[in-house]
């Protein structure tokens, strides 16, 4: 059973040997920004000095194979922070590429860049990996390290001043910051509480206004009703209305009884003329006719009055009831009293 799991494990390096033989010399890298993301930030990979593909996704872990006997250069990039570059140099013998090589880890992070610190060591890789005969593997050079790590350590101690220094001045901004928030939430409840305070001194205003018009309001109501009641005190009573009775109608005045006529042949008051006309002889047997008024001789009636028979009135007049009066020789007390009325 041993022996079975021994030749399966053997199988099995042997295939990862001759994959990895085939595709070259495999790399796995993490990218990081300090105080910072990996947002607008990019890997740019050379080969043999020309830009070959440009790494923009998944930048935090990735993988890459590289084809033996190149020289490639990694540039790790992002705007406001210092460039690195990875020099890789994949020569090596072909026996060791037939026996293949495990994945190459490796890290990078970039960090801001100062303008009054040196970068010129940049402009160059920071690290080179190659293949060590030594080692039979490929590993960092040291040498090259070694020439280049005084001026990365001068300027990474530069770099970590700044960055301590932008700190400080950050805490101190943020600090200043939340001062003037604190100030300017203190000012603004003061504001807030003026205006209150206006708001409230407006409103009594108002108040004394209002209740100062009611006020003068009903002062001149009081004053205008005294005025009134002033003018009435001072007016005169109005004299008492005297009710008129209604006068008495006037009884109406019963026409008087018909007279009696005299009789024909008879004189009136002795003279021997008609007691109706004056114009009647005066000759025996009396009036010529038998109703002396509807004779001869008629009395002109007055305007309005139709008709020649003889009227109440002329009865009236002949009637005995009429007080006698004196009259000339000839003429009855009835023809005289009827010649003194007014036509």
């Amino acid at each position: 059973m041993s022996s079975v799991r021994l030749l399966l494990s053997f199988m099995l390096l042997a295939l990862v040997t001759s994959v990895t033989a085939q595709h070259g010399f495999r790399i796995n890298g993490r990218f990081k920004i300090e105080a910072g993301d990996l947002r607008d930030a990019r890997v740019v990979v050379i080969k043999d000095g020309q830009e070959e593909r440009s790494l923009t996704d998944g930048l935090s872990r990735f993988d890459l194979m590289l084809d033996y006997g190149h020289k490639y250069v990694l540039e790790f990039r992002k705007e406001g922070y210092v460039t690195k570059k990875i020099l890789f140099n994949t020569d090596c013998p072909p026996a060791a590429q037939a026996n293949g090589f495990a994945p190459f880890e490796f890290a990078v992070s970039l960090f801001k860049q100062y303008d009054d610190v040196n970068i010129v060591v940049f402009n160059q890789p920071v690290g080179i990996i190659r293949y060590e005969a030594a080692l039979d593997d490929f590993d960092y050079d040291t040498d090259y390290t070694k020439s280049i790590q005084s001026q990365l350590d001068e300027a990474l101690a530069r770099t970590e001043e700044k960055e301590k220094e932008e700190e400080q001045r950050q805490k101190e901004a943020a600090k200043e910051a939340a001062r003037a928030q604190k100030q300017a939430e203190k000012e603004q409840e003061r504001l807030e509480k003026e205006r209150q305070e206006a708001e409230a001194r407006a409103a009594e205003e108002a108040r004394r206004a209002a209740e100062e018009a009611r006020a003068a309001e009903e002062k001149r109501k009081q004053e205008e009703a005294q005025a009134r009641a002033d003018q009435e005190q001072r007016r005169p009573d109005p004299a008492p209305v005297v009710k008129e009775e209604p006068k008495p109608r006037p009884k109406p005045v019963p026409p008087p009884p018909p007279a009696a006529l005299p009789r024909e042949g008879s004189a009136v008051g002795g003279g021997g003329q008609c007691a109706r006309c004056r114009r009647c002889s005066r000759a025996p047997g009396g009036c010529r006719s038998a109703d002396p008024h509807a004779g001869a001789h008629p009395r002109p009636q007055p305007p309005g009055v139709r008709g020649s028979g003889v009227t109440n009135q002329a009865r009236a007049a002949c009637a005995p009831a009429t007080p006698k009066v004196s009259t000339p020789s000839g003429m009855c007390s009835a023809a005289a009293s009827a010649e003194s009325r007014p036509e």
